[in-house]
């Protein structure tokens, strides 16, 4: 026989077994969904869990290399060969439609077919489990039922931020950052995870980290207490108020902290409380009024009478301003009396951060034309004063 015949007819034989073997497939299309529940709610029905990211894959094989590439600790990033993927909403539940799958030999030939969908589940604190399902083409069924076991643990850290000075919860604006350790026995150089949050008085921030230090500890149920680092100041522009002691310092006074303080607190709960504290580093001057000399005195009208506070260095350097003396009757009878002033120290203010008390006490002198008239002790923490100069 020829053998550019018998070449011919082999070419011919292989194009047409080619034409078979790809003319015999058919390609169907499905859906799934259905819900994600956390395994330890005591409600009834167990809580969904919401923002969990669903991959689905026609082939276990591929599914599994994408489970067996991830490492507990870290954010799951698949390659592009799932073929599905959607985001549980804020009840935890999921549909994933569309899902393409080809069959050389359809269960209800060419018209229908079914077939096993195999899924990944992540969550950040949940971490990544396996999964599967059957659909049925052309339709989308609603079969997935997943508990899920959370690998983290999660604390809402519930902070109160005082003023020393009153004792009330502070009406500043303070930003919170917590640092919270993410190691565990194999994740050794885990980046610790930074929360802030700005608070005015009260508030919560829920951090996150590992559930347990190591296998040991998730079989024994010893769950993880890191020690969480945290540091506050106040959010402004112009900073008028700073943390301080709360008479749990070796001094047991209210001294500033440091710039660069750091408290650590073991979280122990599902829910702790912590309180810091601060008070104003701006200091208000009281408004003061009162009498100079001898009252009976009108010489001692038009006497100009100065005050300035002492500063951090024990000098009188700190303006509070100077008004005139003048001469007031004394209700609806004729008599005067002389050497009245008002109005210091109302609207001058200057900052300290280095007393130690919870307010400060304003150290003033006085001058009378120049000279020094008297000198007295204000409170922070007080509006007024009535005092009497010679």
């Amino acid at each position: 026989m020829n053998k550019r015949f018998l070449k011919t007819l082999a070419g011919a034989l292989a194009l047409t077994t080619t034409l078979l073997l790809t003319s015999c497939y058919s390609v169907f299309s499905g859906g799934t969904g259905g819900i994600i529940v956390d395994a330890e709610s005591t409600s009834t029905p167990k809580a969904g869990i919401p923002f969990v990211d669903v991959y689905a894959y026609t082939d276990s094989g591929t599914r599994d290399s994408a489970y067996n590439s991830w490492r507990e600790g870290t954010v799951f990033s698949p390659s592009n060969s799932y073929y599905g993927h959607t985001t549980t909403d804020v009840n935890g539940n999921f549909t994933i439609s569309n899902i393409v799958w080809k069959s050389d030999k359809p269960e209800f030939g060419k018209d229908a077919d079914f077939t096993t969908i195999y899924l990944l589940y992540y969550h950040e604190n949940y971490g990544l489990t396996k999964g599967s399902t059957v659909i049925t083409s052309d339709s989308t069924s609603d079969t997935v039922y997943a508990e899920l076991k959370a690998i983290r643990k999660t604390t809402a850290l519930n902070i109160n931020i005082y003023d020393v000075a009153d004792s009330r919860v502070t009406s500043n604006s303070v930003l919170v950052k917590v640092s919270v350790p993410q190691t565990t026995d194999t994740l050794t150089t885990a980046k610790a995870k930074i929360y802030e949050q700005t608070i005015t008085g009260s508030g919560t921030i829920n951090i996150s980290y590992p559930r347990w230090k190591n296998q040991t500890d998730k079989a024994d149920e010893k769950e993880n207490e890191p020690e969480v680092s945290i540091t506050y100041a106040q959010s402004a522009d112009t900073i008028t108020w700073k943390a301080c002691a709360n008479a749990d310092n070796e001094a047991q006074d209210y001294s500033f902290l440091t710039d660069d303080f750091s408290i650590t607190k073991k979280i122990q709960n599902s829910n702790y409380s912590v309180s810091f504290y601060g008070k104003t580093t701006r200091i208000n001057l009281p408004t003061v009024s009162g009498t100079y000399g001898d009252t009976s005195d009108v010489t001692n009208d038009g006497v100009k009478i100065s005050m300035k506070a002492k500063d951090s260095e024990g000098n009188y350097t700190i303006d509070c301003g100077e008004v005139t003396t003048y001469a007031q009757t004394v209700g609806n009878s004729e008599k005067q009396t002389h050497g009245n002033f008002s109005g210091l120290g109302n609207g001058f203010f200057f900052s300290d951060s280095t007393y130690t008390e919870k307010n400060k006490l304003i150290e003033v002198q006085f001058y009378a034309d120049g000279n020094i008239a008297g000198t007295e002790t204000f409170r922070s923490d007080s509006n007024s004063y009535n005092v009497r100069l010679n």
